[in-house]
C-alpha cells in the first residue's frame, strides 16, 4: 500500500505543477494546483509513514520497480 501512496503522491505533485502553469497562463488563481499539491504531499507522507523501511528518495524508484514487477507477474 505504501508503494501506491508514494507513486500517487509523486504523480499528484507533478500534475499540480502542470495545473499551476495552465491556470497562471489563463490568469486564474491556481487554487486547484495548490489543492492537488497538498493532497500529493499528504500521500507522500502517508506512504513514508506506512512503509516498512526508513524513507529515502530512492524509495520512490524502488516502489516503481516493485509495482511494475507485480504487474508483470515477476514479483518475488
Amino acid at each position: 500500500m505504501s508503494d501506491y501512496l508514494l507513486l500517487g503522491g509523486t504523480a499528484l505533485c507533478v500534475i499540480s505543477v502542470l495545473l499551476a502553469v495552465v491556470q497562471l497562463l489563463r490568469l486564474e488563481p491556481p487554487r486547484a494546483a495548490v489543492i492537488t499539491l497538498i493532497v500529493g504531499i499528504v500521500m507522500l507522507f502517508a506512504g513514508a509513514y506506512f512503509g516498512p523501511a526508513q524513507f529515502s528518495p530512492q524509495e520512490i524508484l524502488s516502489a516503481w520497480s516493485r509495482i511494475t514487477a507485480e504487474a508483470t507477474g515477476n514479483a518475488p
